[in-house]
């Protein structure tokens, strides 16, 4: 006697997104300047719903099973003798997969768009995790992207550099350039400005130009810049391929001090010994540790100033880069997180000190100091995506 089947007790799944943000753009390889829906019905069919204006570019360009047009979605809800909105369209979508008991949406669905589908009796249920596991893994094309936006990346940390040469010493122990004083802020908009010229189409708020006790705030960056003082250089735009660069590179304008040098020295020397460590299957928290220590040996311990500031080594290592500048993925901080072949961090080992220290003997600062790569995980270890050099730190 032959044996009935069990029945599966797994729900037939639909997925739904509204936005325009990463996981829209990974899911339909397209922008949308609006928020818009997504739908992948329970047989993984994708169905996207746009409006007249943006037919014919989704036609041409965006990865999707259908492609409906709100005349089409309007007329139906009319024959239904339903208004046309947003909780319409999605309930037209179901209606039309009729084997999904179950809707999934991002954790970063909209809130009152999630309470109104539930009143309208739409079967949902959060995603806690990564709505697109696979966007942790990076493919040979995304690594291309990569590579791409991380070399107009570093043409922009060129062109700043070149500002820099330019720059002369004012007797208010100022930089000034073109005749006026150089800022942080300053700085900043010439290297957005530059890479706007690249092609990039996005800033993510930076680049982060800290000089001094600035330099020495990880995300703190204002004011004139000063010679012979650490200047820490952070940028991190968006390609016009959609991925994100991000590069940190620490300069001195002038003459270096030795507490500076020693500082420099041990930071590139830091990020050296991580570089070493990476490889598939090892804990990126595991690394993020062994800098610490390192630091630690070295005489730079973490801790805090007499106004109790931060001071030392006090952030994550690094982090996953992707279509966002904090991406999906394993990184290298305080969190368990298994570095993979595809997995793309960053490596930015950094000592902070906002006001005067002695460090192993050598008396300096306030300052900062931060160098940061790009790189992907492979089979064997690591390959570098960042090629700018880190040895000519010291702008004459």
């Amino acid at each position: 006697m032959t044996k009935t089947p069990a029945k599966s007790t797994t729900p037939k799944t639909a997925r739904l997104m509204y936005g325009n943000g990463a996981d829209w753009f990974y899911a339909t390889g397209i922008r949308a300047s609006d928020p818009a829906l997504w739908f992948c019905d329970s047989k993984g069919r994708v169905h996207l719903p746009v409006s007249e204006r943006d037919v014919a570019e989704y036609m041409a360009f965006a990865r999707a099973d259908f492609i409906v047009g709100w005349p089409e979605i309007r007329a139906a809800l009319k024959k239904a003798g339903q208004p046309f909105n947003m909780v319409n369209v999605v309930t037209w979508l179901l209606a039309k997969d009729k084997a999904a008991e179950v809707v999934e949406v991002p954790r970063d669905f909209p809130a009152g768009f999630y309470v109104k589908l539930v009143e309208a009796g739409v079967p949902l249920r959060v995603v806690e995790g990564s709505f697109f596991a696979a966007r942790s893994i990076k493919t040979a094309d995304e690594i291309k992207k990569l590579a791409a936006a991380q070399r107009a990346n570093e043409q922009g940390m060129e062109h700043a550099f070149g500002i820099l040469r330019a720059c002369k010493i004012g007797k208010d122990k100022r930089l000034r350039w073109q005749g006026s004083v150089l800022t942080s802020e300053a700085l900043g908009q010439e290297m957005n400005a530059f890479l706007l010229r690249q092609g990039c189409m996005g800033f993510n708020g930076g680049p982060i130009v800290g000089c001094g006790v600035y330099g020495a705030m990880p995300h703190g960056g204002h004011g004139p810049l000063r010679p012979h003082e650490l200047i820490v250089i952070d940028s991190f735009p968006t390609h016009r391929n959609g991925y994100c660069g991000d590069l940190t590179r620490t300069v001195v304008k002038g003459k270096p001090t030795d507490w500076q040098r020693m500082v420099y020295g041990t930071v590139l020397e830091a990020q050296k010994l991580a570089l070493g460590l990476i490889k598939p299957g090892v804990n990126g928290a595991e690394i993020h540790r062994a800098v610490g220590r390192f630091f630690e040996r070295a005489g730079f311990p973490a801790g805090a100033d007499s106004k109790g500031r931060p001071q030392g080594f006090f952030h994550g290592l690094g982090h996953a880069v992707g279509l966002e500048v904090h991406d999906m993925g394993a990184g290298m901080g305080g969190a368990d997180a298994v570095l993979r072949v595809g997995s793309v961090t960053s490596v930015e080992p950094g000592l902070y000190y906002p006001s005067t220290t002695t460090l192993n003997g050598v008396k300096g600062g306030p300052g900062g100091c931060r160098i940061e790569d790009v790189v992907v995980v492979t089979a064997t270890g690591y390959k570098n995506l960042t090629k700018l050099d880190k040895k000519n730190w010291v702008i004459e």
